[in-house]
């Protein structure tokens, strides 16, 4: 199995090209000055670049498909319907958060909110001053989470772009007597990494479908 890392020189992009090397997987990168097309020399492709880059790739492998990890975010619903094309061809694992503790949580919210359904909710993140999307795409699906229980909720995301922050998100639940506050921080980018490998090892003998970190825990 040959991987290629799709933007390889990104922050995300060396953090997972350091952890293929530590644990010996074949591959190589693609930069932004690269043939694209170098692509088909790989089984797999993962990449964690923009939208506009990411969606141009897609396009272009739909015409000879690999499976392909996607961790970028801010994708439109257009986008989101193109990547499910490729996914009736070749496996695709999409996720906004390849955090595996931060993916546990997500799991928990629907039963603690059914509990707590009476109570306020609040939600806010906190990302570098670079990151472009907001409300990012962790706090999307906290919040279609919070949406399984109560479907009509309107829920103004609060988002903050400051320093160097990795990312925290904070799920907070409250009423006149009570806080209940809970809360995922990212200590550095490896975590997201060593997601991304779990990711490999799961979709590599997947034959067609669209796969999140949801259908790897189970």
């Amino acid at each position: 199995m040959k991987i290629a890392v799709i933007g390889m020189n990104g922050k995300m992009g060396r953090e997972i090209v350091n952890i293929l090397k530590e644990n010996n997987y074949e591959f190589f990168g693609i930069s932004k000055e690269d043939d694209f097309n170098i692509y088909k020399n790989a089984d797999v492709l993962i990449e964690f670049t923009n939208r506009e880059a990411n969606i141009e790739h897609i396009k272009v492998v739909l015409n000879e498909p690999r499976k392909y990890i996607i961790g970028t975010t801010g994708f439109s619903e257009e986008d989101l319907k193109i990547i499910k094309k490729l996914s009736e061809k070749t496996a695709v694992f999409l996720s906004y958060n390849f955090a595996y503790g931060l993916n546990a949580l997500l799991s928990s919210i629907p039963m603690l909110y059914k509990k707590l359904i009476d109570y306020d909710v609040a939600l806010y993140e906190i990302h570098h001053k670079f990151k472009k999307d907001r409300p990012s795409g962790t706090s999307k699906m906290i919040l279609n989470k919070l949406k399984e229980v109560h479907n009509n909720l309107n829920l103004d995301v609060q988002a903050f772009r400051i320093g160097g922050i990795f990312g925290e998100h904070v799920i907070m639940f409250a009423n006149e007597g009570e806080v209940i506050e809970i809360k995922h921080k990212a200590l550095s980018r490896r975590v997201f990494a060593l997601g991304v490998l779990k990711a490999i090892e799961f979709i590599k003998d997947k034959e067609v479908g669209l796969f999140n970190m949801e259908d790897l825990m189970r």
